[in-house]
């Protein structure tokens, strides 16, 4: 276990086996998961080992259900099958799945309470730690609460069905804590690529373990994030640009690695930032994308809605040297004429 002021976190090669100590631990009304068709063909059997819900809510599979109709949904049914804020709902798949949970839980009847069991590589190294929910309304979660869950069950084993698409897609937010957080962490990661891409279980082990200490120790610090938090956000605020110009088709860690080099290119004006072509490098070797053939402009306008502006400028997490960034306001204007567009913000 992990230990955190906010949640119990288990990480571990069939953690699984430990959810109904934490659930009878909480003594909840009653129980229900969300999840979509995907996880629930492949491991809600397995869940069903050791907790028998009072009921399994699906939703539908990918970043196109994010949003308030899919929170309607949910609500009409936790009201139509008696749930109480002493009930227990449990996110149980990737990240869609733990950021609908958890918005509906932190609204409905104002908190219920909140689990979560991540599926992916993504939702586990990132999505599922650190309370954070939210739905796509304009641009990438920009409603939403701050809620944490009272338990997260990481278990490795989920890994092993994964998609290498989707496997990939967690390993962006991996690498991205290395270039942010811990030098010998983004050196591990480079001495190992072989290794994770076979997914080696004692790496697989090492990366989700230690990537949950980094955001821990991170969220601890700056909970809401009004501080420390926003270095977390590296490669995303150029990322959720390119989600939204490609109608979220670009996955999320996708449109983040090709965000990373972005910004790795506004870091090298803006903070002397020498490395780009090591992250460029690393994100390469497990076929992340590192270009975009949208318009830069187009990305930019996107950009305007990004919730990490806060006082009108686009804010970015840019790196000072492997380990080490600082968050630094750029206008859009210079964004443009830094990484090689045309200044044609208007």
């Amino acid at each position: 276990m992990i230990r955190t002021k906010l949640s119990r976190i288990l990480v571990g090669e069939g953690s699984l086996r430990f959810i109904e100590r934490e659930i009878e631990r909480l003594e909840p009304f009653k129980v229900g998961v969300v999840t979509n068709t995907t996880v629930g063909r492949l491991w809600l059997s397995k869940l069903e080992e050791y907790v028998r819900p009072n009921e399994v809510f699906y939703i539908g599979d990918g970043e196109r259900f994010k949003n308030i109709s899919t929170v309607v949904k949910l609500w009409r049914k936790l009201i139509d099958a008696n749930f109480t804020r002493k009930s227990l709902l449990i996110g149980f798949g990737g990240g869609v799945v733990g950021d609908i949970a958890g918005f509906v839980a932190s609204t409905f009847m104002r908190g219920m309470m909140f689990a979560q069991i991540p599926t992916t590589l993504l939702a586990q190294v990132d999505a599922s730690i650190g309370g954070k929910t939210g739905i796509n309304f304009y641009g990438k979660n920009l409603i939403g609460t701050f809620y944490q869950p009272l338990f997260i069950v990481i278990d490795i084993d989920f890994l092993t069905t994964l998609p290498m698409k989707e496997f990939l897609n967690g390993m962006a937010e991996v690498i991205k804590y290395g270039v942010i957080y811990d030098k010998s962490f983004f050196s591990y990661i480079r001495g190992n690529v072989e290794r994770i891409k076979e997914r080696d279980k004692s790496c697989l082990l090492e990366l989700v373990k230690r990537s949950v200490e980094i955001k821990v120790e991170i969220v601890e610090e700056d909970e809401r994030e009004s501080g420390l938090r926003r270095i977390l956000n590296f490669g995303h605020t150029i990322g959720h640009g390119i989600e939204k110009v490609s109608n979220y088709r670009i996955k999320h860690g996708f449109a983040v690695s090709i965000g990373m080099i972005l910004e790795c290119k506004l870091a090298e004006a803006l903070t002397g930032f020498s490395e780009t072509e090591a992250v460029k490098h690393l994100l390469e070797s497990f076929g992340l994308s590192t270009h975009t053939h949208f318009k830069l402009t187009d990305i930019v306008k996107a950009m305007i809605y990004d919730k990490k502006a806060w006082y009108g400028k686009l804010a970015f997490a840019l790196p000072k040297e492997i380990g080490r960034v600082e968050i630094v306001e750029v206008d859009a204007n210079d964004v443009l004429s830094i990484i090689g567009g045309k200044n044609e913000w208007n």
